[in-house]
């Protein structure tokens, strides 16, 4: 039996391939080799490329040599990893805000680790994570990432000659990934700077009462108190990074 394939409708998958996959080696949760194994990536990857080949086949610009499909490879892979690092440095801003939160609110707990690159992480930096992915799934950002990644086939791909906007977009998403996680971790902080001063006052005034030594199991509590609040607020935020990450992917291919 003879399977005949149209070269340039392979060279399109490859392409496309190649891309697929740099994109999911850092966007959760398809990065996440806990929640889905390397060969369904694999797959999933294959399965959009499948999808993007016909169209690629098309387009003139395929490559017609050994040299210039190396030179493809590597601008298809470095424009996947652009494209998913726009995206994986927003996610982090919840781990971030939940880091924050762990250090002024002085639980010292032992480090758990990230499920999103085994690192290890604040206790309530993992949970905010974990919750933020969750949330990521159920309300079907996930979905709307995968669309917006699979529009960026309609642009060439990032060169060198790009890396300068790469840098200024990545630029920009660093610093909404600060802003972001400061303003998620804010009301929690001003509340336990509020509680730290009220407790410095007791001390001041009735030294007998041992202020000190009954403030970290306040605050703590205090602390795990005000999370139930701060985690009603992450399905905004959540919405928020998504159409960020993908007005940041956009940007990218301008």
């Amino acid at each position: 039996m003879q399977i005949n394939l149209d070269a340039a409708w392979l060279l399109a998958f490859l392409l496309a391939l190649v891309r697929a996959a740099s994109w999911m080696f850092l966007v959760p949760p398809f990065a996440l080799s806990k929640v889905i194994p390397p060969q369904g990536v694999v797959g999933i990857a294959a399965g959009l490329a499948l999808l993007e080949a016909p169209h690629l086949a098309a387009s003139p610009g395929l490559p017609t040599d050994t040299a210039s499909f190396i030179g493809a490879l590597g601008i298809q892979m470095f424009t996947g990893l652009a494209l998913g690092m726009a995206v994986r440095i927003l996610i982090s801003s919840f781990t971030m805000a939940g880091g924050i939160m762990t250090m002024f609110g002085g639980m010292a707990l032992p480090p758990s680790v990230s499920v999103m690159d085994t690192s290890p992480t604040p206790l309530i930096g993992n949970f905010f994570e974990q919750v933020s992915l969750l949330l990521l799934f159920t309300s079907g950002g996930v979905l709307l990432l995968v669309k917006g990644f699979m529009t960026s086939f309609d642009l060439p791909g990032l060169t060198l000659a790009s890396s300068g906007r790469v840098m200024s977009v990545l630029g920009a998403e660093t610093a909404t990934f600060f802003v972001a996680a400061l303003e998620i971790a804010a009301p929690v902080i001003a509340v336990l700077f509020v509680a730290q001063m009220i407790m410095a006052m007791i001390a001041k005034a009735a030294p007998q009462v041992n202020a000190w030594w009954l403030g970290l199991p306040f605050q703590v509590l205090l602390l795990l108190l005000l999370i139930t609040f701060a985690i009603r607020t992450l399905p905004g935020y959540v919405e928020q990074m998504v159409l960020r990450m993908l007005t940041g992917m956009s940007s990218l291919l301008r």
